[in-house]
């Protein structure tokens, strides 16, 4: 399984370094657009959470009710409007970059496809896991603005919630599966002792990179290194997974 990445990888060179370039710009320029965007949402969001606190201190009833009550409406419409330009900048950001990349490491592992073609069907299975993504982030923004409201009215802390953690990682590492086939149920149709190998060196990569870098004291340092570690790692375990998951119909 390496050993055939990696004889890939070195014939085909500056494909790899392209694909982790790409990769790098699309992290900088998915915080470079949505970065105001996620701060407007933050705004609004606290000053949401400030007025339902103080209204269900009085009227205790379903926070989705209150929310849309007459004198917070417009608050939570606008919020709505600012999600929305969110998640539509995230879909286009990421399908130009990352659908580039993904083409680009296809052909790394020996798979040929028409570039168009390519970026039309990962443009329309990333409107499904823009709706799982869509979903998740309403229900943390739901389950996070019920537990701030009831700190403030009972101070009391709340406790972490670590299903909406898992709900997150399932659909990343299902979404992350589907793109060599461009099919969503790629993830559940291959052998799990071809998955299991890949998520383990991916996850495992990510820690060894985090374990070096926060050993060293330079910021600067830490960062350039985390770098140059990280992104090659990400195109190899996509080779990997290119390589090995089950092509189906």
């Amino acid at each position: 399984m390496i050993t055939e990445a990696l004889k890939q990888i070195k014939k085909n060179t500056m494909l790899f370094i392209t694909a982790a370039i790409i990769d790098i710009i699309f992290l900088l320029a998915y915080g470079f657009y949505t970065a105001p965007i996620k701060n407007q949402i933050l705004t609004h969001a606290a000053l949401i959470t400030s007025k339902l606190a103080v209204i269900m201190a009085e009227k205790p009833t379903g926070i989705l009710k209150q929310a849309f009550a007459p004198e917070i409406r417009p608050y939570t419409i606008k919020l709505i409007i600012i999600i929305l330009i969110l998640f539509i900048t995230t879909y286009l950001v990421y399908v130009i970059s990352q659908g580039t990349s993904w083409w680009i490491t296809t052909r790394i592992a020996g798979k040929k496809h028409k570039y168009h073609e390519y970026m039309k069907e990962f443009a329309k299975i990333n409107l499904i896991w823009l709706a799982f993504y869509a979903a998740y982030k309403i229900l943390q923004l739901i389950i996070t603005t019920r537990q701030t409201i009831i700190q403030k009215i009972t101070e009391t802390t709340g406790t972490t919630n670590n299903i909406l953690f898992g709900m997150a990682l399932l659909i990343g590492i299902t979404a992350f599966f589907s793109y060599p086939t461009l099919k969503t149920t790629t993830l559940f149709k291959t052998p799990l002792h071809k998955t299991l190998p890949i998520i383990a060196i991916g996850l495992g990569s990510y820690l060894i990179i985090q374990i070096i870098t926060t050993q060293i004291t330079n910021p600067k340092i830490a960062l350039a290194t985390g770098i140059i570690l990280l992104f090659p790692t990400i195109i190899f375990t996509k080779i990997l997974t290119i390589q090995n998951v089950h092509t189906h119909n």
